[in-house]
């Protein structure tokens, strides 16, 4: 079974039933850190993200990948481009970001890609796209939901051991 090496999350034991639900607890735990944080925007360390980019990080984590299950959906085996997660970072496009109005964010895109999955017929989840992370592969739209629901718990607990 895949797992993740750095939480040992493990992608095939989340229930397809689970995945919204997860997505939005792990993204409300997030967003209540970051509001409650008055340090949520600096980092603690060099190269370790801060609580506000992880949010903002997860934030359009949540939308781009509600894009790729629509992609999913209409295209047979799409590849799509990576998200170029450092590189948002590292280009300070989270700098400067209100905590308050990325927690909202932060939930309000959840709830979006939640329902979205939530909406999915139980055939279409079977339907395979190109994923290019961790490495590019063939995965099916449910490991796809999966691997959000790993982002965000993954994260839920880095932007944890920073506060």
């Amino acid at each position: 079974m895949e797992a993740c090496e750095g939480c040992g999350f493990v992608w095939d034991e989340v229930p397809e039933a689970d995945v919204g639900r997860r997505v939005r607890s792990g993204a409300a735990a997030v967003a209540a850190i970051v509001r409650s944080s008055p340090s949520a925007g600096e980092r603690p360390g060099p190269g370790v993200w801060s609580p506000l980019e992880y949010a903002g990080h997860l934030r359009d984590v949540c939308l781009h990948v509600r894009d790729r299950l629509v992609i999913g959906l209409v295209e047979d085996t799409p590849s799509f481009k990576p998200l170029y997660r450092d590189e948002r970072v590292d280009l300070g496009l989270y700098a400067g970001d209100d905590p308050s109005t990325v927690a909202d964010e932060l939930e309000w895109s959840a709830e979006l890609f939640a329902r979205t999955f939530e909406r999915l017929a139980p055939g279409a989840l079977d339907r395979t796209v190109i994923y290019v992370y961790p490495a590019a592969a063939e995965r099916t739209l449910r490991w796809v939901g999966q691997q959000v629901v790993h982002e965000v718990e993954h994260h839920l607990g880095d932007v944890r051991a920073e506060v």
